[in-house]
């Protein structure tokens, strides 16, 4: 049953984003060069509606590999789209021209190929192949639109992992045990739990992992948390304790493990406009969204930074890979280069290394905040993504798909 409640919602809010995106009015455009020398771009000063774009970064540059046409392919995002033509892909609604030739012009699917014009002296993608628009015939679309970032990505994170405070996770319910004595609980059988549960309610079963402290200020920012499965809340079994019957299972459920709402109706907004998100002072990724220590593309992170430092959902941000300490030649190097992974004992307790520039090897988008704490969507990387790399302004990060 919550299967397919998530399918339906899916199908809903894909919708939605794709009409969100497509419903701005694109802004005209001066181009500085030709198309073929990658033009600079300035778009005039009105803003968008909602878009909240910085003006430091409304500058329009495009991709210098940039394709003249594009196919839609089935799993495309606006994102990744925009992202072959623009350096910043989050400009892209700046680029689409609304055409009236085209039956629902604000929608795209796979199949539909782009173009890339220009309209009075202003670049523009289109919809329609060489130089006739398609007109498309009405008629019931099987396949959902495009949507702007990858959802479903999105939703398959909700409720698996979270982070808690650590004071509300330690007075959460747990699991007691079963009636046959077993410290691993099996499917669908009965256990008891530490707490009062209202009956006929489904709960998610969590296990703690790491504390997450802030390396700068020593805070303990949270308790991060894993869905090992779900509870069905049957009736109340005596003082402080509730039946309940084992449901779904995605790791053995143990003695112990916390007993929490599922949060999905809460968790997941209908709807994200990216934009570069607020300057940042020491902000990086704090954790990776799932057990292991790197991700990639459409993986999850968690930053250090929430609702309290001006964080909001949409806000977009670089991640930056430190550069590696280098010992350059000096009297203390035997007249050798050396990186600091490598140095001897002797040179590292003498001097520090000078560090290298960071690099911007991945952009994310904040997609849920909390006070101290946001987790965030990798859009697009072109390196694995680690725990502890500093944060940087998105712009930083001009890199095309």
């Amino acid at each position: 049953m919550k299967l397919d409640v998530m399918k339906q919602r899916s199908r809903f809010l894909l919708g939605l984003l794709a009409g969100c995106c497509f419903g701005l009015q694109a802004s005209s455009l001066e181009p500085n060069n030709s198309l073929e020398q990658n033009s600079s771009l300035e778009p005039n000063n009105r803003l968008e509606p909602n878009n909240r774009l910085e003006p430091s970064t409304s500058r329009l540059e495009l991709n210098e590999s940039y394709p003249e046409r594009y196919t839609v392919r089935k799993g495309d995002t606006l994102w990744d789209i925009s992202a072959h033509f623009l350096k910043s892909p989050w400009l892209w609604p700046k680029l689409w021209q609304a055409n009236q030739q085209i039956a629902n012009p604000h929608l795209i699917y796979p199949g539909d190929v782009l173009r890339l014009i220009w309209v009075n002296g202003q670049p523009r993608l289109v919809k329609g192949e060489g130089d006739k628009v398609v007109r498309l015939a009405p008629r019931v679309r099987t396949e959902s639109a495009v949507a702007t970032i990858p959802l479903s990505a999105i939703m398959s994170f909700v409720d698996i992992h979270r982070i808690m405070s650590p004071s509300l996770f330690g007075h959460a319910p747990y699991i007691l045990g079963d009636q046959q004595g077993r410290e691993a609980m099996v499917k669908a059988s009965s256990v008891y739990v530490r707490g009062q549960l209202t009956p006929g309610t489904l709960y998610g079963v969590y296990r703690p992992q790491e504390m997450l402290i802030d390396r700068f200020t020593r805070a303990e920012l949270g308790q991060k948390t894993a869905l090992v499965g779900t509870l069905l809340a049957k009736e109340q079994g005596g003082y402080q304790m509730t039946r309940a019957q084992v449901g779904s299972m995605k790791q053995e459920m143990r003695q112990g493990d916390r007993v929490l709402p599922l949060t999905m109706d809460g968790g997941l907004a209908s709807f994200y406009y990216p934009r570069p998100g607020p300057a940042l002072d020491q902000a990086y990724i704090l954790a990776i969204g799932t057990e292991g220590s790197v991700t990639g593309r459409h993986g999850v992170v968690f930053i250090n930074k929430g609702q309290a430092d001006g964080v909001r959902s949409g806000d977009l941000y670089a991640v930056m890979k430190p550069g590696p300490g280098v010992y350059d030649v000096n009297s203390g190097s035997s007249g050798r280069l050396s990186y600091a992974s490598q140095a001897g004992a002797y040179l590292r307790a003498g001097s520090r290394p000078e560090q290298l520039p960071a690099e911007a090897v991945a952009r994310i988008m904040v997609f849920k905040v909390d006070e101290q704490t946001s987790a965030a969507l990798v859009l697009d990387n072109r390196e694995l993504v680690q725990a502890n790399y500093p944060l940087g302004h998105v712009s930083d990060a001009g890199f095309g798909s």
